[in-house]
């Protein structure tokens, strides 16, 4: 996938959004076992700062998700407001109920706080509710948008 990015990009020159859950995106793995480098990280590679990466979170809320990645139906999961010990938690109690937040200027604090990993819910095609990922949302995103709730695509 970073490949054919890269390709079109050095072939055209021209500016692409890509759009893809968390996981492609983002330069850290939630499972690096499965994933140890990531799309973000192989497009980060190849376009350097050029590639900017915005990552969503979300403090609870319902989504379309399978049972395995490839094959299968799609099912509405809904998971429930964020508990205390995840980052959706603390980013939840911002008075912007969705927000969006330039990772690469925060203060020292807020910093420290978002490279430390914590349990974070990931929904790409499949989702693990336990137990869930951890992720330092500082170190993986350029970018963090934050909802308040989600809400299931509507099948067609």
């Amino acid at each position: 996938m970073a490949d054919n990015i890269t390709w079109w990009h050095h072939e055209t020159g021209h500016k692409i959004l890509l759009s893809a859950h968390n996981g492609h995106v983002g330069l850290l793995s939630t499972d690096p076992v499965m994933y140890p480098k990531t799309q973000g990280s192989y497009l980060r590679d190849a376009l350097g700062r050029n590639y900017v990466i915005i990552g969503f979170t979300f403090a609870g809320g319902s989504f379309l998700t399978k049972d395995a990645a490839l094959g299968g139906d799609w099912r509405e999961t809904t998971v429930p407001p964020a508990s205390p010990d995840m980052h959706e938690y603390t980013l939840d109690r911002v008075r912007h109920r969705d927000f969006y937040v330039d990772l690469r200027d925060v203060p020292a604090p807020a910093g420290a706080w978002l490279d430390t990993a914590r349990p974070v819910y990931d929904a790409g095609s499949t989702y693990t509710p336990d137990p869930l990922p951890t992720l330092a949302l500082g170190r993986a995103y350029d970018v963090l948008v934050h909802l308040h709730r989600v809400r299931a695509a509507q099948k067609l």
